[in-house]
């Protein structure tokens, strides 16, 4: 081993030992002040005792006999526990041998301290020597305050210990929360893009249908596709929409299917202008009624017709599409894509405070109802 670095490990060693002893200086610091402290009350107690102007201070010798005694005693305890304390809440969560000395430490300054305290005090005002009191007196008071100062290290331990174990219990809540949030909006991202592929997919695939068959009808759907569209790519991203611009979307659609199937569909949106600034899911509504159309009117040679409506109902907003296709089938009893993804979209923006259901209509027909908190929306119709 060279010189240099005999020379640099020294270095390193000297320079680890200083940023200890500073950090057990700091740790230890709230005690120290204790006992500086002490020391300058006991300082202060002697020159009255000393002082000629006995007169002057004998009310606070007549004082100190009545009650300064149990306030100085008591005011030791209060002063010891702070002693033990503060160290143990700076520490933080640091551990191990370093954690243990600043702990001994602690116990053994602040145990001397309030000792030499009580005894500075004894000798101050109750016309006791120092001899008499040293060192057995002394001794016995250390004991006592140590065993007390011993007893509040483990108190102090317990406190820390509870105060990390709540501090990671909000700490992980807090995470569960942002990581719920994440996920669902993740999930509802996914099946929104679930539902616009599959109803712009239907829509071309009619497009190019009539096409085959009129080009005129084709060349009209697709104009009013695009009209569709205009309206609804906008907001199509949007979390959140209002019955006016699902309403206004409807009516599209609704102009759309009319290419289509010409007579064999008529239809009515039924809602109340003071209901229209209420919040409901994007395009929510506009499933339900595709889903009519597709699956209950379309396969019916004389079609049929497709209401929508809202009303207010105990508090909560109860959205209707009611038809009077064909009824309960294959198709229409409780799967596919765009009924799925309505459950779906329901459990995760309210859970339990939103309701769907499908009931057959006499003397055919579905009545698909929605029921969801009513909540006034911010975003413009």
């Amino acid at each position: 081993m060279t010189i240099a670095t005999i020379t640099e490990s020294a270095a390193s060693w000297a320079a680890r030992s200083r940023q200890r002893s500073l950090a057990l200086a700091r740790d230890l610091a709230p005690t120290l002040g204790f006992v500086v402290a002490v020391v300058a009350l006991w300082v202060l107690f002697r020159r009255l005792r000393e002082s000629s102007l006995d007169e002057a201070v004998a009310p606070l010798h007549e004082l100190a006999d009545m009650a300064w005694g149990d306030f100085w005693a008591q005011l030791m305890h209060v002063l010891l526990m702070l002693a033990i304390i503060e160290p143990v809440r700076r520490l933080g969560p640091d551990s191990g041998m370093r954690r243990v000395m600043v702990l001994v430490a602690a116990v053994a300054l602040a145990a001397a301290a309030a000792a030499a305290s009580r005894i500075l005090y004894l000798v101050a005002f109750d016309d006791y020597s120092l001899d008499e009191l040293w060192p057995y007196g002394f001794r016995g008071m250390f004991l006592r305050y140590g065993l007390l100062a011993a007893l509040l290290v483990p108190a102090g331990e317990f406190y820390r210990a509870q105060v990390r174990s709540l501090e990671a219990m909000r700490a992980a809540e807090a995470d569960r929360a942002t990581l719920e949030q994440q996920t669902l909006q993740a999930r509802l991202k996914t099946l929104e893009a679930q539902i616009e592929p599959h109803f712009l997919f239907n829509t071309l695939a009619n497009v190019r249908r009539l096409y085959e068959t009129d080009a005129a009808a084709g060349e009209r759907m697709l104009d009013r596709l695009t009209h569709y569209l205009q309206i609804a790519l906008p907001s199509m991203r949007d979390e959140h929409s209002t019955l006016a611009r699902e309403a206004e979307l409807l009516e599209a659609y609704f102009e759309l299917q009319q290419v289509r199937m010409g007579r064999r569909l008529t239809y009515s949106v039924d809602i109340a202008p003071a209901l229209r600034q209420f919040e409901v899911p994007p395009m929510m509504l506009l499933t339900l009624v595709e889903n009519s159309i597709k699956h209950g009117l379309a396969p019916q040679r004389e079609g049929g017709r497709v209401e929508v409506g809202a009303r207010l109902e105990g508090g909560k907003l109860r959205l209707e599409v009611a038809d009077t296709g064909r009824g309960f089938g294959d198709d229409t009893a409780g799967g596919g894509t765009g009924l799925a993804n309505i459950r779906a979209r329901l459990a995760a923006m309210f859970g339990s405070a939103a309701e769907f259901t499908l009931a057959a209509r006499e003397p055919h027909g579905l009545l698909a109802t929605i029921r969801l908190p009513a909540l006034a929306g911010t975003t413009p119709p």
